[in-house]
């Protein structure tokens, strides 16, 4: 009988099958990024950050090179779609397109202003588009410029962005996630933007050893998109961390406000944004490391209004002021300041949200909708109409906790400092 089963079972085995659609790792080409840009009308290029195998293989890189060699490859093609593109793009490689890993996907800035709706579906459907990739808008520029450009840090451009991005402060792996909740929420989404930075200070190189500043690549802030997935405009480097506490979402930041020594101030200072009318230089920088943010929803008759409290703890990294930190109250002093500074930008942003882009990205709509579902279904029809007549009230409550490893400057005492 044991025969007779081992024989049945052997002769059924050879009619089973492997895997049918299996593919080789080495012929699969592994997509990093992924980039669309708007050439016309109905007419599409993308661009595909590949992975150069032979570069990968002999360990770790330095400027994106490997013995004079890059780390990846750019290939583009036309297309009237995704996956149209995607389709000519195959024709010229030796190995399968697999996006499976693909983390960042960076849109044009014409496409974006055009609309996203047209290449977005692809993303949702797909089973191979992760949907906590990064979805990232060039600012001033095209998807396969930012894609052909090599960083000196990282093995590849793709890479180098999302890294930029959390050292900013920001999270990284949900933007496209969050773009489809945002847009099928309050109608409106928000991206990371990017650019393309030339140098500072251009500078020759003397010998060939010499590294100077080169082109490369930065975070420019935050693309906001209307109800019809079109590009309303930018929020800026120094405006997108407002963005990101109102959302919950800031990891850290630095703040640096001009600071007087006296209680009351006179007024006229040289800066603009002299909240304490401190003349040019004396400066306090806050490293702050711990946000939180509340918002209440509360109501006059039908119409809500939001109370908005934005906490934060930080130590102080840096003084140019004419303040002694070794006294309590003047700590005290430099929080008050900072404070009215942050405040200040906080409502300026805010006001530049309500009044430029009508687009509800601080999430307002949202917090209603969990606060008072009953409420909201009688105000989500016309919250686009709303939003920018919505009263908010702001108060900043930064803790300074620290004065880093000492509280007295090691320095003498600048003329005019208090004793």
């Amino acid at each position: 009988m044991f025969r007779r089963m081992t024989f049945i079972f052997l002769v059924l085995s050879l009619t089973l099958t492997g895997c049918w659609d299996r593919q080789e790792l080495n012929d699969q080409a592994i997509v990093l990024g992924w980039g669309m840009d708007l050439v016309e009308k109905g007419k599409y290029l993308a661009t595909a950050n590949l992975v150069l195998p032979l570069a990968s293989e002999s360990g770790g890189q330095q400027g994106g090179e490997q013995g004079g060699r890059s780390s990846f490859m750019t290939e583009s093609a036309y297309g009237r779609n995704n996956r149209d593109a995607e389709q000519n793009m195959q024709r010229k490689l030796s190995r399968v397109l697999f996006p499976g890993h693909r983390r960042n996907i960076f849109i044009g800035e014409k496409l974006a202003e055009h609309g996203v709706f047209s290449i977005m579906d692809e993303y949702s459907r797909s089973p191979m588009v992760r949907p906590r990739a990064n979805m990232f808008v060039v600012k001033g520029g095209t998807a396969q410029e930012v894609m052909s450009l090599a960083y000196q840090l990282e093995t590849n451009p793709a890479i180098a962005m999302q890294k930029i991005q959390e050292k900013s402060g920001a999270p990284i792996s949900r933007s496209l996630l969050d773009f489809y909740i945002m847009t099928n929420g309050t109608g409106c989404g928000i991206m990371p933007a990017i650019t393309i930075l030339s140098p500072e200070v251009k500078t020759d190189k003397k010998s060939k050893n010499d590294s100077p500043p080169q082109t490369t690549l930065g975070l420019y802030g935050a693309a906001i998109f209307n109800s019809g997935l079109r590009l309303a405009g930018y929020l800026n480097y120094d405006e997108y961390w407002v963005r990101l506490w109102l959302a919950d979402k800031l990891a850290f930041r630095n703040f640096t406000a001009l600071v007087n020594a006296a209680d009351a101030d006179p007024s006229g200072g040289n800066a603009a944004d002299a909240v304490s009318g401190a003349t040019k230089g004396q400066t306090v920088s806050v490293n702050v490391d711990s946000f939180h943010r509340q918002i209440t929803p509360m109501f006059q008759g039908d119409l809500p209004r939001f109370r908005i409290t934005l906490e934060g703890k930080g130590y102080i990294e840096e003084n140019n002021s004419p303040l002694d930190l070794s006294k309590p109250a003047n700590v005290q002093k430099v929080e008050t300041r900072m404070n009215q500074y942050v405040e200040q930008q906080v409502e300026r942003v805010v006001a530049k949200v309500q009044k430029d882009f009508k687009c509800d990205i601080l999430e307002l709509g949202e917090t209603l909708h969990h606060r008072h579902p009953y409420r909201w279904k009688k105000l989500a029809a016309d919250w686009e109409t709303l939003f920018p007549e919505i009263e908010l009230d702001i108060a900043v409550k930064l803790d300074i906790t620290g004065t880093g490893t000492t509280s007295k400057s090691l320095l003498p005492t600048r003329d005019g400092g208090e004793k």
